[in-house]
């Protein structure tokens, strides 16, 4: 695993936005929820929407496509923790967000 520079500095993403982001060749899907930056892979685990397209509703990450609903730093589907989205480690570093991939 390497770590890649996914934003300039923190400010990049505000609360509760959904973005996409490239590392290590893949989509990433950052979120920013109660001040903290998460990434998720950038597909969803139903039907490959982009979740760096969705939106965080009630605190989660919710796909475009489908509604599906993920825990924004973990992964794991809202509803049926036994499947989601693999995550990623997140560091906001003096130079940049960084994400290990």
């Amino acid at each position: 695993m390497n770590w890649y520079k996914v934003l300039e500095n923190a400010f990049e993403i505000a609360e509760n936005q959904v973005m996409e982001a490239k590392a290590g060749g893949r989509t990433i899907a950052l979120s920013k929820v109660n001040g903290v930056i998460c990434a998720l892979g950038g597909e969803c685990s139903h039907e490959g929407g982009p979740l760096g397209k969705g939106d965080i509703e009630n605190g989660h990450l919710v796909c475009p496509w489908h509604g599906w609903e993920f825990d924004p730093c973990t992964g794991k589907d809202v509803y049926n923790p036994a499947r989601g989205v693999e995550s990623f480690a997140v560091e906001v570093r003096g130079d940049g967000v960084y994400v290990e991939v």
